[in-house]
């Protein structure tokens, strides 16, 4: 059979996109094989990207920590259509060359996006190669996001919700061009079958003690305080605490004399073996890290989120039950010793609901759905 080519457009403002990204071309390796070559890349770390959409990306970190009410402003206004048209045109016009670039180059049968600015400038490349390209949109958070994701120029969006459903009709994308298959995760999420406890012994974790995992990075501000608050609260809980590769919370961590027991990681690469393991999970409200939770039915203490579509994210867990929002250590430890102490304890109910929410096979899914598209 002759091979299918596709080419996975990809950011690294934020964790998620390249995740998604990765997750899809992971299930199309696994699903086609030899039959599915694939590429992921971001077009902002080619060579003849613009200057000044790089600088963007590489401020991402410092703006969302350092200056919040200045994320928030820049959110919002991009979700007035005046302005999103003209980001629009201006992302066009400047990635316009990079992409018919990476477009003649790889010669794909099928494009993915997993960032919202990429979709029209590689729908204008596409239509300049005269060529027969089908692009596919895989938006990467639950609710709420801005309306840059969805093209018109689009054969497919592959969306997480139903709530993104209703927000790409009302952004006039056609019933056919939208398909609700959750938010990709890594297909090792899927593949994990073992038991909890084996996981455990595996990891080199206590088997019997309740499991808190806590994830950080540099993106998150209050874990270091968490994490040692939970430790000191005299309840029976063992720690997992992931730094997300913050060598300087890391660094921290380690000198902090524990009471309990903890584990510290800076960055692991087996983060759905950690989850399957742990009994709940404190993180901010990043869509890739709440889709990978409800994937693994692990019920979320969400203590932190980016104003604008991480706000819909905590919105979306909690009105389903599948976690809580407690955006402070306060709260977090009133959370964790309810959940654990309540009678009944409260921590199967939460699991059900996020079983219940989960896709842990959106990527093959989406896989499935980019293949038919070629």
């Amino acid at each position: 059979m002759t091979q299918k080519r596709v080419l996975i457009l990809t950011a690294d403002a934020g964790f998620g996109h390249r995740s998604a990204a990765e997750a899809v071309e992971a299930a199309l390796a696994e699903l086609y094989g030899d039959q599915c070559v694939t590429k992921v890349v971001n077009p902002l770390d080619e060579a003849d990207a613009p200057e000044l959409i790089r600088q963007l990306e590489e401020g991402y970190d410092e703006m969302v920590v350092e200056d919040p009410a200045l994320y928030r402003i820049a959110y919002h206004a991009m979700g007035t259509p005046l302005v999103a048209d003209i980001v629009e045109a201006f992302a066009t016009r400047l990635l316009n060359d990079v992409m018919l670039r990476l477009v003649q180059d790889f010669q794909p049968h099928v494009v993915v996006s997993t960032y919202p600015t990429y979709a029209q400038p590689v729908a204008l490349a596409i239509k300049e190669t005269t060529q027969d390209i089908a692009l596919a949109v895989v938006i990467t958070d639950l609710t709420d996001v801005q309306s840059l994701w969805y093209s018109r120029a689009a054969t497919m969006h592959f969306v997480p919700t139903s709530l993104i459903r209703q927000q790409a009709y009302d952004n006039k994308i056609p019933a056919t061009r939208v398909w609700v298959t959750g938010l990709p995760v890594h297909p090792a999420i899927a593949r994990e079958t073992r038991d909890p406890l084996v996981l455990r012994d595996t990891l080199g974790w206590m088997q019997e003690i309740p499991t808190g995992l806590i994830v950080a990075s540099a993106r998150t501000q209050q874990m270091a305080t968490i994490s040692r608050l939970l430790d000191r609260a005299q309840i029976v809980l063992q720690l997992a605490v992931v730094c997300g590769g913050d060598g300087e919370l890391f660094r921290r961590l380690q000198q902090v004399q524990w009471h309990g027991p903890v584990h510290l990681y800076d960055w692991v690469d087996n983060m759905p073996q950690m989850m399957k393991a742990a009994d709940f999970i404190v993180s901010k409200a990043g869509g890739l890290i709440v889709s990978e939770s409800l994937a693994c039915g692990l019920p979320m203490i969400i203590s932190e989120a980016l104003p604008g579509q991480e706000v819909g994210n905590v919105r979306y867990v909690v009105e389903n039950e599948a976690g809580t929002w407690a955006p402070g250590p306060a709260e977090v430890l009133a959370t964790a010793f309810s959940w654990l102490k309540g009678t009944p304890p409260q921590l199967d109910a939460v699991r059900a609901n996020a079983v219940r929410l989960g896709k842990p096979r959106a990527a093959y899914d989406i896989a499935e759905g980019v293949w038919g598209l070629a």
